[in-house]
């Protein structure tokens, strides 16, 4: 496999040159056009983006995922990512955790989604990411490396296995933060209908399902990269969703998302095939999504 020929490379990198690197490769594939039809097509339905502003966007986004999958194989080497990813606000982190104990943290493929996972867990009794197995396994595997070298623990769920979802539970309530990556397309058969960034699509109702099991709050959270190998790890005011339906619940966590990603498109996933299956009717989302960080005021 060409990843671990180059792996050794990698981690002699320090954090910022991986960045750049990764940055420059997406940018390449930007202007090679990969995937570049669908990324614009999805960004003009849901932004209502066009033209060059469309393009500034589109281009940023796509050196976002080329630092992203760069930086991560720095982990362990001489100034890997685990040395350049911060919660911005240590101390609400903290006292979130004390009054809210155990916390379902909503976020997205926002910013970089792996130094969320590092900078942040420092913060909490015990942090767990719950997230999808891609369809190699071994890139999985490598991966994960990566991410425990850091003292990272991700849970990776795979069709059929209900294993990840008791230890979820069992973490949340013992006192443990857990982060659901909720944005992209789940199989329709485990989905919920909701509304994601203004277009009906089916989503995923594990946030949902594993706060209102647990009686525990959600948490928006999410990481920015503030400058080449630097992160910033930021979580927003916890919310209830016990007293409502799960289609409720789970739409309020998708405008939650929605709100985000509209504050920093540039850093989003836009290369998933998110709405490529839409359910007929869904639940309405909230409007204010559309404000970005102001949905939070």
């Amino acid at each position: 496999m060409l990843v671990r020929l180059i792996l050794p490379f990698f981690q002699r990198l320090a954090a910022d040159t991986a960045c750049r690197l990764g940055g420059s490769l997406g940018v390449l594939a930007w202007r090679m056009g990969v995937r570049r039809a669908l990324v614009n097509a999805t960004l003009e339905r849901t932004l209502g983006l066009r033209g060059s502003a469309r393009a500034r966007v589109s281009r940023r986004a796509y050196a976002t995922i080329g630092a992203n999958f760069v930086e991560i194989w720095t982990a362990g080497g001489v100034d890997g990512i685990e040395k350049h990813s911060h919660p911005a606000n240590p101390a609400w982190m903290r006292l979130t955790q004390s009054r809210h104990r155990g916390m379902v943290m909503a976020t997205a493929h926002l910013g970089n989604w792996d130094g969320a996972v590092i900078g942040g867990r420092s913060c909490y009794h015990r942090a767990v990411v719950y997230a999808k197995a891609q369809h190699n396994p071994a890139m999985d595997a490598l991966l994960n490396r990566r991410r425990e070298i850091t003292g990272a623990e991700v849970l990776l769920t795979r069709q059929g296995d209900r294993t990840g979802a008791v230890t979820v539970i069992k973490v949340l309530r013992t006192g443990g933060v857990v982060g659901l990556i909720a944005d992209q397309r789940p199989r329709r058969e485990e989905a919920t209908p909701a509304t994601f960034l203004g277009i009906p699509a089916w989503c995923h109702p594990g946030p949902a399902f594993f706060a209102q099991r647990t009686s525990s709050w959600v948490v928006p959270a999410f990481a920015l990269r503030v400058r080449a190998g630097e992160t910033r790890v930021y979580s927003l005011r916890p919310f209830d969703v016990s007293q409502m339906t799960p289609e409720a619940a789970t739409q309020r966590i998708m405008d939650v998302l929605s709100a985000l990603i509209a504050a920093f498109p540039g850093q989003y996933f836009w290369h998933h095939r998110r709405f490529s299956d839409t359910p007929p009717e869904c639940s309405t989302a909230d409007p204010r999504w559309r404000l970005g960080l102001d949905f939070f005021r």
